[in-house]
């Protein structure tokens, strides 16, 4: 197993992404059943409604963070909020891929943003498994998973980079490039503590996130 040393800016303060590393069971990943999807999701119904999310302490964090790096939360909705109003809304949370699909219903269920990195691709970055957590360099290019072409980035937003590459915008997009496959050898994951969010809410998803990337198949 790897160790990651993230650092930090100092202009920074106040945000931190949680580094965990979860290496490929013996057996392979762990694939939910569509039974046991339905089932999780239900749970997330029958937890709130739409209407109480949004004042949730964790959604609000998120929320509070955005508007205060100039992102409205409405427009651009927190990973996590998002993912449980989808669910809320009474849709299914969209399947992608074993490794992705378990992160994404952890992250709904407790309401912290979790970013995945293929662990293999983010060492090809040539980073020496040096994480910074730095405003980004205005020019800089960030291809984002879902984005059709490569953007420039101001200097304004605030970045995950290894190696001198960008491979996330904290805290809601990740890079095409280092994308969880599915099939990888071991998965990087940020869990994306900011002001507001307790402590114990990281170690509680942590502790999840592990146990089910680690169930037998």
């Amino acid at each position: 197993m790897s160790e990651w040393q993230l650092v930090r800016h100092p202009d920074l303060e106040g945000a931190r992404p949680h580094i965990i590393e979860v290496e490929r069971p013996v057996g392979g990943w762990h694939e939910l059943s569509d039974e046991e999807m339905a089932l999780r999701e239900e749970s997330i119904r029958q937890s709130t409604t739409l209407e109480a999310l949004r004042d949730e302490p964790n959604v609000r964090a998120y929320r509070d963070y955005y508007w205060r790096q100039g992102i409205d939360p409405t427009k651009k909705r927190p990973s996590a909020e998002a993912l449980s109003r989808r669910v809320l809304q009474g849709k299914a949370l969209p399947r992608i891929n074993k490794i992705v699909d378990i992160y994404n219903l952890v992250s709904a269920e407790h309401r912290i943003a979790i970013g995945g990195y293929s662990g293999p691709a983010l060492t090809d970055l040539g980073g020496n498994n040096l994480i910074n957590f730095r405003p980004s360099k205005a020019g800089e290019e960030f291809l984002g998973i879902g984005m059709k072409e490569a953007i420039q980035l101001t200097g304004r937003e605030q970045v995950l980079a290894s190696g001198g590459t960008v491979f996330a915008l904290f805290p809601y997009r990740d890079a095409w490039q280092t994308r969880i496959r599915g099939d990888d050898e071991f998965a990087v994951f940020m869990l994306e503590e900011v002001p507001g969010i307790q402590m114990q809410s990281i170690v509680a998803v942590e502790e999840c996130l592990r146990s089910e990337l680690n169930r037998s198949t």
